[in-house]
Formats: C-alpha cells, structure tokens, sequence
C-alpha cells in the first residue's frame, strides 16, 4: 500500500547524490555518475565517479579520490572536475551541496559556555576555609 503526503521517496543506492528517488539522481543505470562520501578516518572526502574505462565491469569502472585539503580546495576540485571535464554540469551543485555539509560536519564544534545559574556557580571560584588547628 502506498503512503500518501509523504513527498519525494528517499534512497540509500550509491552515487545518489541527494538521496532522493529520481532518474536524474540516480547512480544505477546512468554511464555518468558522480559519489561525495565522508572518508573513512573523517577527514577530507572521498571523491567517486565512473569511467569510460571497463564499461562492461562494474566493479572496476569506478574511480575513488580522497581529498583532505582544506574546504576551499575542496570545494573548488570538486567545481574544476566537473566544469572542465564536461562530466554531468546538472549535478555540479548537488556536488558542491553534499561535499560542503560533508566538510562542515568534520569541523570541530566551538566551546560553548553554559548560561543561566549553573554557569554562574560553576564560574564562581570556590572559597577557601582555613583548616582547623
């Protein structure tokens, strides 16, 4: 039975870049895809795509790159691959999209100082009794 008012179905199927169940999304039956996935020590990316190499084996058709330079060169390798080799410029954005929250999740958090009254009594140096003699 079909869930009505759900909106677009997700998928989970690789080099899918929004996740999101369409044919222009999809990374099955397209020759030309592009993957952004976080790299496995959770620094930098790991930048995918398919080449003309090997088209009848699909296991070795795909060419993996791991970018670890900052989110700047990231960012704009990931531009430069797709703008100069002509490789699929309709998902140029969703690329630049994924990579970037990719990048800003890796980020270290900012410290944060709590407010309110347990800030206070915890920012509140404690006092000093003198021992007993």
């Amino acid at each position: 039975m079909k869930r009505r008012d759900v909106g677009k179905p997700f998928s989970t199927e690789p080099f899918n870049l929004k996740n999101v169940h369409s044919p222009r999304y999809t990374g099955l039956c397209k020759q030309r895809v592009l993957g952004v996935d976080p790299a496995k020590d959770g620094k930098g990316i790991v930048f995918s795509f398919r080449t003309k190499k090997h088209k009848n084996k699909p296991g070795k058709n795909i060419c993996k790159t791991t970018i670890k330079s900052d989110p700047r060169k990231t960012l704009l390798t990931v531009k430069n691959f797709i703008n100069k080799n002509n490789y699929r410029k309709d998902l140029r954005m969703a690329a630049l999209r994924r990579t970037s929250a990719i990048l800003r999740s890796q980020q270290a958090q900012p410290f944060r100082k709590i407010r309110g009254r347990r800030g206070r009594r915890d920012r509140v140096a404690p006092v000093k009794t003198k021992k007993p003699q």
